[in-house]
């Protein structure tokens, strides 16, 4: 026998998603104590791939959670595949802003914080999956 569907979390999603603002945090804390320990702009490289993972998964459930309802399900499938849409497009222009004009910048430091971020994401919306 199959489930019924839970209710929609966007209340919760949405504070979930906001409260990454301390892993962004966290990343740039990493960086300037990798900087004091003498790795050269690991500060600025931590915060700009954290701030841009952060960016683009804010715009994503922004967009993808905004509509609500059992009546709505083809409305939630199509703002899901614009939120990964905009989030695609932020992320591809944030890294090619981030490479052309912030210099000197260590690209991996960048790229690191950047996964680190997602990772996170994942767990925060796996345990809102898990606990539900």
């Amino acid at each position: 026998m199959s489930k019924p569907a839970q209710r929609h979390q966007q209340a919760r999603v949405y504070r979930l998603q906001f409260r990454q603002a301390w892993a962004v945090l966290i990343l740039i804390g990493i960086g300037f104590i990798l900087e004091t320990l003498g790795v050269a702009h690991a500060t600025k490289s931590m915060a700009s791939g954290g701030l841009l993972g952060y960016i683009a998964q804010c715009a994503f459930t922004l967009i993808a959670y905004r509509t609500t309802g059992a009546r709505a399900g083809r409305v939630i499938m199509l703002n899901m595949y614009l939120g990964q849409m905009i989030k695609w497009f932020i992320t591809l222009m944030g890294f090619a802003l981030i490479f052309m004009l912030a210099k000197p910048i260590g690209a991996f430091l960048v790229i690191l914080a950047y996964f680190a971020l997602q990772v996170v994401h994942v767990m925060v919306m796996w345990r809102i999956w898990i606990i539900n």
